[in-house]
C-alpha cells in the first residue's frame, strides 16, 4: 500500500500502525517535494520516472508496487490540499502521452497494465454539501485520468474516523 497524507505528526502516528506491513508512506511532514515543472520528461526522456530529484521521483513505481493507492487529505473548497495536488501532478508518469476515448472523453492511456485500487479519505469538520459533492467528483475524475477504475472516496468530519476505513481495507 502507498499512503499519501497531509496529516500532522500527531495524527500520522495514530494512522501508521493501521497500515499493512511494508506500506510506503509519503507525507509533507517527512518528505520534501518540489512542484511539477510540466516538462513531460516522465513521458519521453525518463519514461515513468520524474527528472526532479526528491522523494517523489519514483511516484509511478510507488503506486504500482503498493497496489493500493491511499490518500488522506483535508478538504479545501472541495479539493485536495496543495501538497496532495502536487503529488497527483508528480504521478503523471504512470500514463503514456497517447490518448484513448473513455465515456466520450479524451484521456491518456495507461503506461502499465496492473490493476490498482485508489482510495481517498477527505476530512473536514465543516465541509458543505457542495464541497463534498465537488470533492467526490474530483476524485472520480482523477481516477478516470489515472486509469484506475477501482476507486472509493470517503468524506469524514474527524480524522479519527479514518481508523475504521483503514482497518477495513
Amino acid at each position: 500500500m502507498l499512503l499519501i497524507h497531509d496529516l500532522n505528526v500527531k495524527d500520522s502516528k495514530k494512522i501508521t500502525p493501521l497500515l499493512p506491513p511494508n506500506s510506503k508512506i509519503l507525507s509533507k511532514e517527512i518528505n520534501n517535494i518540489k512542484g511539477c515543472v510540466g516538462c513531460f520528461n516522465c513521458w519521453f526522456k525518463t519514461p515513468g520516472r520524474c527528472i526532479i530529484d526528491d522523494s517523489y521521483t519514483e511516484m509511478p513505481k510507488y503506486i504500482l508496487e503498493g497496489g493500493t493507492f491511499v490518500i488522506i487529505t483535508e478538504i479545501k473548497y472541495g479539493c485536495y490540499t496543495s501538497y496532495v495536488k502536487n503529488v497527483i501532478d508528480r504521478s503523471l508518469g504512470i500514463l503514456l502521452p497517447f490518448f484513448q476515448t473513455v465515456n466520450g472523453e479524451l484521456h491518456h492511456t495507461p503506461r502499465y497494465d496492473k490493476p490498482l485500487k485508489f482510495i481517498v479519505i477527505g476530512y473536514s469538520e465543516d465541509v458543505t454539501a457542495d464541497e463534498e459533492e465537488t470533492f467526490k467528483e474530483l476524485i472520480h475524475c482523477n481516477a478516470v485520468n489515472l486509469c484506475i477504475p477501482d476507486h472509493k472516496v470517503y468524506v469524514i468530519k474527524c480524522i479519527s474516523e479514518a481508523k475504521t476505513i483503514l482497518e477495513n481495507l
